[in-house]
């Protein structure tokens, strides 16, 4: 049967229903700081199971992508990223947002989150097998370099102090050094405390950062009654002319995000961060990334939306979760008795079928929604006055962050980081290479550690095998490049 044919025979309008519904309540949590896709999902897991496994499945797939591009508004409008992989959103989002541009900010994001969707879902469809193929050949040592490429942005990603950002990059590392070692499961610098045990959690450490941080920012200056001057949200759409400009850049972070998504266990934030990266370098204006320059909103919400379809490739096609949401739905599968891998396709064509036509679906509800009721309803995020809405998002992040393990330390730790970002930020200090070393740090200490036991501590591996001297090259450009580009700015601006 034709893959055209199978997708329309898989069309049921009621199943369109609980995608749309699906979707509507994933933009709800990705709008609210603090509430992760990853919860979104794991919320519903237990309503599918009445379901037909197409129908559960498909509306899974809905909160996925409707969480991870609801994101953006929190990002945007308010500056603290409503998901992890909105992080980088916030920088040029809410500096357009600070200049009355919330409205030209959102339609940009919105219109990246669609060319994104697509793209991810075009590799999802025609390339998932060639493609997840390729990538579960990764062993511990194309693990290493894909990571060391990735902590590379931390030298686009540190402001205008390198030394300042190269400090919180070395404090990430060793933050994530806290807990259980991941080779003889001994516990080690958790300076006697137990609940250090399982270490720093990423997404308290993030809400800390960039929410708690943010409230405690806003709630010193209470002079003013909102967070922003009057501004308009009218023109919730994205330009031709921005479109045609950003076409590269579309194209760039989406293979970016598909790529990073389909690598077991990366997850999104690292393409991100790499999509930003990349954007940066390829501008012609470097030093306006972080101060409103569209294309750092275009590399985020592209790249983060692509993931979704590269994070599904592996699970369809070979049974192997890409990130911790596509685990989520693993577990979904297996409640409807129905085990992923590459007997899949063969034993429920109808299933895969019906995923890549609900996906497509999906994509278009969360577009039409954001675009047609969020001028209507953003502008009230922005007319909230702060001595509410700070309160009301600090208890919102606050109850996401428990519900993640159920723990009051997250809590206590969110509040920590929140204090120690409010502190950094006041002092110059950039808290994105922090953000990414603890990210990555505890996979680059694992995967490096595991391949130096397999070569028995020789690096020779690193260097000779195709794919880890690939990206070992281009993490040596991306350092000479983000250095020259620090180095022809500071002379643009030397008197």
């Amino acid at each position: 049967m034709d893959v055209f044919e199978a997708l329309a025979s898989a069309l049921s309008w009621s199943t369109v229903g609980w995608v749309c519904l699906g979707t509507l309540y994933g933009l709800i949590f990705g709008i609210i700081p603090g509430l992760t896709a990853m919860l979104a999902v794991i919320i519903l897991i237990p309503v599918t199971y009445s379901m037909a496994p197409v129908t559960g499945i498909s509306m899974l797939v809905g909160v996925y992508i409707g969480s991870i591009s609801g994101g953006l508004v929190a990002a945007i409008l308010l500056g603290m990223p409503g998901t992890p992989s909105s992080i980088t959103t916030a920088l040029d989002g809410f500096a357009l947002t600070r200049q009355g541009q919330a409205g030209r900010a959102l339609g940009i994001g919105i219109t990246s989150n669609l060319v994104g969707c697509l793209i991810g879902w075009f590799f999802l469809v025609l390339g998932a097998p060639l493609i997840a193929n390729f990538a579960v050949n990764f062993g511990p040592v194309e693990y290493v370099s894909v990571v060391i490429f990735g902590l590379t942005v931390v030298i686009s990603l540190s402001g205008d102090s390198l030394p300042k950002g190269a400090l919180m990059a070395a404090f990430g590392l060793m933050l994530s050094t806290i807990g259980i070692d991941p080779i003889n499961g001994m516990a080690r610098n958790t300076l006697g405390l137990s609940f250090l045990e399982g270490g720093i959690s990423f997404v308290p450490a993030l809400i800390g950062l960039f929410v708690v941080a943010q409230v405690f920012n806003e709630l010193k200056n209470m002079n003013a009654a909102h967070i922003i001057p009057q501004t308009s949200v009218s023109r919730v759409v994205m330009t031709w002319r921005e479109m045609r400009e950003s076409a590269g850049n579309f194209l760039r972070s989406a293979l970016i995000g598909v790529f990073i998504g389909i690598l077991p266990g990366v997850g999104a934030s690292l393409s991100t961060f790499v999509s930003y990266d990349q954007a940066k370098k390829a501008s012609k204006n470097p030093e306006t990334f972080g101060k409103g320059n569209i294309q750092g909103i275009v590399a985020s919400e592209t790249t983060n939306n692509a993931g979704i379809g590269g994070a599904l490739i592996p699970l369809l096609s070979l049974g192997i979760p890409g990130d911790a949401i596509t685990a989520a739905l693993l577990g979904g599968l297996q409640i409807h008795g129905i085990e992923p891998g590459p007997l899949l396709a063969s034993e429920h064509p109808e299933l895969i079928s019906g995923v890549f036509i609900y996906f497509l679906i999906a994509t278009v509800c969360m577009y039409l929604t954001m675009i047609l009721i969020g001028a209507r309803v953003f502008p009230i995020v922005l007319r909230v006055r702060k001595s509410f809405l700070m309160p009301l998002v600090l208890v919102f992040s606050l109850i996401g962050c428990y519900n993640i393990s159920y723990s009051i330390t997250d809590v206590w730790v969110s509040f920590l980081f929140g204090i120690m970002g409010f502190f950094l930020s006041r002092h110059g200090y950039p808290l994105v290479p922090l953000v990414i070393t603890i990210v990555l740090g505890s996979m680059f200490e694992k995967q490096l550690r595991t391949a130096l036991l397999l070569t028995k501590g020789s690096l020779l591996p690193f260097v000779t095998t195709p794919v880890s001297m690939l990206f070992l090259i281009l993490s040596a450009f991306s350092v000479y490049y983000a250095l020259r580009q620090r180095s022809g700015q500071r002379g643009v601006h030397t008197p």
